[in-house]
């Protein structure tokens, strides 16, 4: 069993896991149209991924983490990345193999490298997918960004 986890903005809690924000906006790994739901392996890259995509005066809004329980079995790992997976902003190889692994639906869940911190990982995972609903889902808890984040040390020495 591995953990994952998940930051949403309170508003989103309910809903977090049902992949339209991604079907409607598309994302690294998947293009708009396929739904879809990105995990991070430790809560601080789920902070992360928030951090290096909002506007930082959006981290003072209300925040739940998601925490989510894979079984080993049910996720997939990738066995080669297009060259261009890291590219900003994300990559059209990169959205070509998630579209690939979402329409194939062989697993729930692709083990990814993270474009943040490479040596981490994300999950991609098909909320589609008839075996979405082995993976144990939390209630959302409420999640607070350390107010330090996004603010320059130079601004933190001047006060």
């Amino acid at each position: 069993m591995a953990r994952y986890f998940r930051i949403v903005q309170a508003r989103w809690a309910e809903t977090a896991m049902d992949g339209e924000g991604a079907r409607i906006h598309g994302g690294r790994w998947n293009p708009e149209g396929l739904a879809a739901v990105y995990l991070a392996e430790s809560r601080a890259l789920a902070m992360l991924e928030i951090v290096v995509h909002a506007p930082r005066e959006i981290l003072k809004l209300d925040w739940r983490i998601i925490e989510v329980t894979v079984p080993d079995a049910l996720i997939e790992m990738v066995s080669e990345l297009p060259s261009d997976w890291a590219e900003l902003p994300s990559s059209r190889g990169a959205r070509i193999l998630g579209a690939a692994w979402l329409k194939r639906a062989g697993s729930p869940c692709l083990k990814l490298p993270s474009v943040v911190v490479p040596a981490e990982h994300t999950l991609l995972v098909n909320p589609r997918h008839p075996d979405f609903r082995n993976l144990e889902i939390s209630a959302p808890q409420r999640f607070l960004f350390d107010a330090r984040l996004g603010v320059s040390t130079v601004a933190l020495h001047k006060s």
